[in-house]
Order: C-alpha cells, then structure tokens, then sequence
C-alpha cells in the first residue's frame, strides 16, 4: 500500500469519524433530556442500519453471480464496487473508533463489556486486516448480521420498538446460521475461516445469554399466572 494510497485513506476515515461526531452532537441537541442509555445507542443506530443495507447490496452481488467468489469479484470490479467496499469499512472503522471516544467520556458503562471496547478494538484491526489483505468483500457479505444489532439499538434508545422475538430471530438467522453458511463457503481461505470461527463462537455466547434469559423470562411468565 503506497503512501499516498494510505493519505487518502486517512482523509476519508477523518471526514467519517467527524461526520459521526457531529451526528451524535446533533441528536443530542434536539434531544437534550437523553439518558446515559439513549445516548449510548445513538450511533450504534446509524452504523448498524447503514452496514445491513451495505451488507444487502454485497449479498445482492454475490448471489447474482451465483455464489461464485470470481464472478463476484469481477462484477464489484466492473461496477466500481470494490472501491466502494474499501470506504465501507473505513466508515465501520470511523463508527468504531468515535464510539469509543465518546462512549469512555459520555456513556462509560456501556462500554464496559464483550460489544463495547473489546468488540471495538477487535473490529478496528480486523477490519485493517481486510482493507490490506483484499478481502473486505468477502467480509462486508457478514454484514448482513447487523440487523439484530440494528433492531436491539432502537429498543434499548425507544423501548416501544423493542421485540425481543424478532431480535433474537434475526440474530439466530444472521449470527448463527448464515454465518455458518459464509464460513463454510469460504473455509479455504485460512484467514477468513479463522476469523470466522473466531466470532462465530462469539455470537454463540451472546445467543445463548439470550436464550436463556428470554426463556427465563417466559417461565416467570408462566408462573406468575398460575
């Protein structure tokens, strides 16, 4: 990667990382009586349901070039896709790194778990990895998975949006099985099924949590009727 590539890198991951800021100062003017939580999800909203429309528009390709990953390279190629892709993550990459920066000043205890600065820290070099080594296509196809992230960041910012059946469906769908289907496709890849692997286990821990507290939830139910 020649020097001037990695200026124009930097510039476009600044303008992002500035564009995040001031979206988050601007909810938080025309909402000044936010809580801790609420803020906590502010940008959380933003990327996840911008990365699961990217991760639709990759998927779309793949797919229609009948899941085959030179086909499909080749069609991101001729469409301009691929350069397309590298912003894609250096915007990931900007949520990443702003919410960290805001989350250790403005909603510190949200951070302090497997999704917050581990998860954060984690992603921001996975996702150099993919920008260096070529391919973030193959990884913006797992982008699909945002979904339930989307979906449990607008409950926990409005709790009349909150749907725990369509959360935990989507993230079994996503998480679980399609990220299963993407290891599997692309096991040859040493790297990828690494990484893959790595944050499937991660996903199966989350979805267990959520299993068992949501069926805990259902036997409460249960016996406070009787």
């Amino acid at each position: 990667m020649n020097t001037e590539l990695i200026l124009v890198y930097s510039i476009i991951l600044i303008f992002f990382c500035l564009e995040f800021f001031l979206h988050y100062k601007f909810v938080n003017t025309i909402r000044p009586d936010l809580t801790e939580k609420q803020k906590a999800y502010i940008l959380s909203i933003k990327s996840s349901l911008s990365m699961f429309l990217i991760g639709l528009y990759f998927n779309y390709h793949y797919f229609t070039s009948k899941c085959n990953e030179s086909l499909f390279f080749e069609n991101l190629e001729s469409k301009g896709g691929m350069n397309f892709g590298k912003v894609i993550v250096l915007y990931f990459t900007a949520y990443l790194i702003i919410d960290l920066y805001l989350g250790h000043y403005d909603y510190r205890k949200y951070m302090d778990n497997l999704s917050g600065y581990f998860h954060h820290i984690i992603y921001s070099f996975i996702n150099i990895l993919a920008l260096y080594t070529g391919v973030f296509h193959v990884y913006l196809l797992h982008m699909l998975s945002e979904l339930p992230t989307f979906i449990m960041a607008i409950g926990q910012f409005d709790p009349k949006f909150r749907n725990d059946n369509l959360f935990g469906l989507t993230f079994f769908l996503t998480r679980i099985l399609y990220h299963i289907f993407l290891t599997w496709t692309f096991r040859d890849n040493t790297m990828i099924l690494g990484l893959s692997l790595a944050s499937l286990g991660l996903h199966l821990y989350w979805f267990k949590g959520w299993f068992t507290k949501y069926f805990l939830k259902i036997d409460d139910k249960k016996r406070q009727k009787k």
